[in-house]
């Protein structure tokens, strides 16, 4: 939505004083506003961080079940599986846990290629894990793609809500305010040759 009056300096400064009830009509409008895109991009947020959270335990859980499976293969078989796959496998799942406890939870980051890299260990533990880092690449595409479109709202990123006020009139109510009410207000209390105000 475009606006008329409202700045981001006037949304900086978190109240504007009302001139007109236009004005008046644009800063409720933008208040609106305002509150829908802070309650769309939290829940974005929320989306993303539950995704991140389940993927991890996803992989925690297969890796368990993974090893359970192989234990109970190799005593029905007495065949053991080979030491370097275990500690291959073992290693990649500790990078993929480090690296996205570092870069997902501590540093917050939602870079798509970030999130990509730092789930290919991942393979390490199975092959049939090789569509994390392809869901974490979408997934920071699509976060990434949403942050453009607030990022070109007014009030980024916070969407904070503004004071209204009418310093300059003595309406009741926004319905009474005019142009002609705050002339006759600024003129009572700023009198002056009757040039500025006409």
């Amino acid at each position: 939505m475009e606006y008329k009056y409202l700045t981001q300096e006037l949304i900086d400064k978190g109240n504007v004083n009302i001139t007109s009830p236009e004005m008046f009509e644009e800063a409720r409008r933008y208040n609106i506003e305002a509150v829908r895109n802070y309650k769309k991009r939290f829940w974005i947020k929320v989306f993303f961080g539950f995704f991140i959270a389940a993927q991890t335990l996803y992989v925690i859980g297969w890796t368990l079940e993974m090893i359970q499976a192989q234990h109970g293969y190799e005593r029905s078989s007495g065949d053991n599986m080979a030491g370097w796959k275990i500690f291959f496998a073992a290693l990649g799942g500790i990078a993929y846990l480090a690296l996205m406890f570092w870069f997902a939870y501590i540093k917050g980051s939602r870079d798509r290629f970030t999130l990509c890299l730092i789930s290919v260990p991942v393979i390490a533990i199975s092959i049939y894990m090789a569509g994390i880092p392809v869901a974490n690449y979408l997934a920071g595409l699509l976060y990434a793609k949403s942050e453009e479109a607030f990022s070109k709202k007014l009030g980024y990123p916070s969407f904070p809500r503004i004071v209204t006020n009418a310093v300059f009139s003595e309406a009741d109510n926004i319905k009474d305010l005019s142009y002609d009410s705050i002339r006759e207000k600024a003129r009572r209390d700023h009198p002056d040759s009757g040039d500025f105000l006409g």
